[in-house]
């Protein structure tokens, strides 16, 4: 449910999810401050209640942090995600194994997270797990902050989640598609909210929903000799840092956008909640693409299972840029990264490779500025010659797939 609340410098603040509501439900349910109620969690032993409500409170107010970890409150996001899936994940464990959480041995511990990693053990859906880092990574933190502050109650406690295997899992699988499949899918846009919509994902790399959702209308200002905009995504509502970065592709949509809907500066650009939104983008996706399956509902409303979503954008974007940026730092701060990691992973995905020659080493005297970057301009048009290439390969393989579905159902007309 979509909330707008106001944050520490007096401006409005969008919470896609109502986090921060949530929170604030469940705190007056166990009747925070004056007389909690620790053993409120339900389909987990006692104990196990105490200590999960406890490190949530913890950690809602920034008290016993781990050593070396940031110091201060944890957001709305983290604080429900927290309690929510190590409810889940605890009630799982205590299930499989008939003991309670606190009584878990390191053997107890892998063989369950072993388990979910290898398809042995379901989620409540009867699906398999598909991070089962981040709930990894949840467990070893709970446990150490048992370690650090239950050492009166559990004298004995041993540190039975070392060897848990925290490494990040596969990465999520993503629709790969170029600027001009973009252009087809804003052909299709039912208005132009939609259009904008796409366009402004792909060109800017926005993680939605809650940045998206974060941008007003003063968030846009001039480039100062060109036609384009800066978007400046806020620190308070990015998922790493703010950053102030140009759209190249959609400046001159998000001017008519803005001047047709006459939005004042505070005004916010995209209202429409998440998940419907995120439905009509499947739809174009598949009209489009013929990414997903579409699956008939009540009212004659079309679902697509399976199809791109908002994120794809950010996906797709980080592929557009990788090859035009001239720096990793550049490309980082682009995107809201920390780590360097993503770039190498989308360079991966778009089949990049290491250009460098001895030629690129010469420092010779004789070898003039222009030569150099004539060189460097050469470098650039392998490396674009190489993503058409992909994009060209990608687009066959498409159009052969699309031709076997159009003769299948030809054949199954009859």
């Amino acid at each position: 449910m979509r909330t707008i609340s106001t944050n520490n410098n007096g401006e409005k603040v969008v919470d896609p999810y109502d986090h921060k509501g949530s929170h604030e439900k469940w705190l007056k349910s166990i009747g925070y401050p004056q007389s909690i109620n620790y053993f409120s969690l339900k389909g987990i032993s006692s104990e196990s209640s105490e200590l999960l409500t406890r490190y949530v409170l913890d950690l809602s107010v920034g008290k016993n942090i781990a050593h070396g970890s940031k110091r201060g409150q944890r957001s709305y996001i983290h604080l429900c995600n927290v309690r929510l899936r190590l409810r889940k994940i605890i009630e799982i464990f205590e299930k499989q194994t008939q003991k309670k959480f606190i009584e878990l041995t390191e053997d107890d511990m892998l063989y369950l997270t072993n388990g979910m990693r290898n398809g042995t053990i379901l989620s409540y859906n009867g699906k398999p797990y598909i991070d089962v880092a981040s709930y990894a990574k949840k467990i070893i933190a709970f446990w150490r902050w048992i370690l650090r502050t239950q050492k009166e109650s559990y004298p004995d406690l041993k540190n039975v989640v070392e060897s848990l295997d925290s490494r990040a899992d596969a990465k999520p699988k993503w629709f790969y598609f170029t600027i001009k499949d973009l252009e087809k899918m804003g052909d299709v846009a039912p208005n132009l909210y939609y259009k904008v919509l796409i366009y402004f994902l792909f060109d800017s790399g926005i993680r939605a929903p809650k940045e998206l959702m974060n941008v007003r209308a003063k968030d846009f200002s001039e480039v100062p000799g060109t036609n384009l905009l800066f978007l400046t995504v806020r620190e308070d509502t990015s998922k790493t840092f703010g950053r102030k970065i140009k759209l190249m592709i959609s400046s001159d949509l998000i001017k008519k956008y803005i001047e047709t809907n006459k939005l004042k500066d505070d005004d916010f650009l995209f209202t429409k909640s998440y998940t419907p939104t995120s439905r009509i983008i499947g739809r174009i996706g598949y009209k489009i693409l013929g990414i997903g399956t579409p699956i008939k509902q009540k009212y004659s409303k079309i679902i697509v299972k399976g199809g791109i979503t908002m994120y794809d954008f950010r996906h797709n974007s980080c592929c557009h840029y990788l090859p035009i940026y001239k720096s990793e730092n550049q490309m980082k701060y682009r995107y809201g990264w920390k780590k360097g990691e993503m770039i190498h992973y989308y360079s991966e995905f778009i089949g990049m490779r290491d250009t460098i020659t001895e030629e690129d080493m010469l420092t010779d005297t004789t070898k003039t500025e222009i030569v150099q970057q004539l060189q460097k301009e050469q470098n650039k048009v392998v490396i674009l010659q190489e993503q058409m290439q992909a994009q060209k390969t990608e687009l066959e393989e498409r159009m052969k797939k699309m031709e076997q579905i159009i003769l299948q159902k030809f054949a199954n007309s009859f």
